[in-house]
């Protein structure tokens, strides 16, 4: 029997041992944290179930679909956001809607600037060029400039790539359609405790070991080295931890940005219109979304929780995609070993999602 030791116990990380376990793999596990899951655990606050930020699901994958809902019982769930624009002093939807630019004092020189896009190429030199590009400097200003500079802690737009997927949505502008995601399929867990029994079950028969950090890892030998002065090795090694920390930072540290998170009650059963899931604050604010819970996890209560976001230094969350980040993280890649696999968020270094780090782990099974 082949022996599977996986660093980190997120989404990527659980689903690959639950689906190595079912093809007779000796599976290990090893987390930092006291509970698996990462930011998508279940925490509670007087009662109110929440998450490091919103968690919604949300996928075109029916492969990734079939093994969530197998595990867990799932109910739809559309999400609709709204952006606050502190210069208009007014709430729009998000993703840009085409029946608000009526509503916008500049209304004529946006309608101006978009005419003329439809004459232009839009372009994908980087994530300023092609927003601009796309919706024009007014709508880019409003909705894009102030809000990513201050989400990824970078001093200009400039600085980041613009091919990634998620940056536009699917679209740059809509019709109709107000929901934030257009996948075929959206939902969040039925249970009180969110995602927390699809860890549970993918652990089932795991060696799991919380409350373990990684040290450093002998790539030459094949040894992960821990927090508790022990080592392990195994046949195969599946990272889905921060690459270079694993690689004790040889070619620097990757950059993140991190976030601050601060849950809030409130004595009133809903603080925002029933409607509205988050909102974004595209100015000079210092936060960049506020959650209220309880629209998400369909928990009762007289009261309410409002979850506020603040980017900072502390936490290495969201990859922050720039061509000199990529260089560096293609120079680690280089290092990896055969029988070595990395996955998921921080294991790819890219920015993704809970199905996207589910169809890594059925990807890698089926290569497994």
């Amino acid at each position: 029997m082949k022996k599977v030791l996986i660093l980190g116990g997120g989404f990527a990380g659980c689903t690959s041992a639950y689906l190595l376990k079912k093809k007779n793999f000796d599976v290990t596990v090893i987390e930092a944290g006291s509970n698996p899951g990462g930011g998508v655990w279940t925490n509670f606050y007087s009662g109110h179930p929440y998450t490091f930020g919103p968690r919604i699901f949300f996928t075109k994958n029916n492969d990734v679909i079939n093994l969530l809902t197998n595990l867990i019982e799932m109910r739809q769930f559309d999400t609709i956001s709204m952006s606050f624009v502190e210069e208009d002093s007014k709430l729009y939807n998000y993703p840009i809607q085409y029946e608000d630019i009526n509503k916008m004092p500049d209304s004529n020189e946006i309608n101006s600037q978009l005419a003329n896009i439809e004459k232009t190429k839009i372009t994908t030199n980087n994530f300023e060029d092609y927003w601009i590009s796309a919706i024009g400097k007014n709508l880019y200003q409003k909705f894009v400039k102030n809000y990513s500079k201050k989400m990824w802690g970078i001093e200009s737009n400039k600085q980041l790539i613009a091919n990634f997927e998620w940056v536009n949505r699917g679209t740059p502008i809509r019709k109709e359609d107000k929901r934030l995601y257009q996948d075929q399929y959206q939902g969040y867990p039925v249970s009180i405790q969110g995602y927390n029994d699809y860890f549970k079950k993918c652990l089932v028969d795991i060696n799991y070991i919380p409350n373990t950090r990684v040290s450093g890892y002998d790539y030459e030998n094949n040894k992960i080295y821990l927090s508790n002065k022990e080592f392990l090795t195994a046949d195969i090694i599946i990272n889905t931890i921060h690459v270079d920390s694993l690689f004790s930072n040889i070619f620097g540290r990757l950059k993140y940005c991190g976030r601050d998170f601060i849950p809030i009650w409130l004595p009133t059963e809903y603080a925002m219109p029933k409607e509205i899931t988050w909102i974004h604050y595209t100015g000079d604010e210092p936060h960049t979304r506020v959650t209220e819970f309880k629209k998400i996890t369909n928990y009762k209560s007289d009261s309410t929780l409002l979850g506020i976001e603040i980017p900072s230094n502390r936490g290495r969350y969201y990859p922050i995609q720039s061509e000199p980040e990529l260089k560096k993280f293609q120079q680690y890649k280089e290092l990896f070993p055969n029988n070595f696999y990395s996955i998921g968020r921080m294991g790819k270094f890219i920015y993704q999602g809970i199905p996207d780090a589910i169809e890594d782990s059925i990807n890698l099974s089926r290569i497994l």
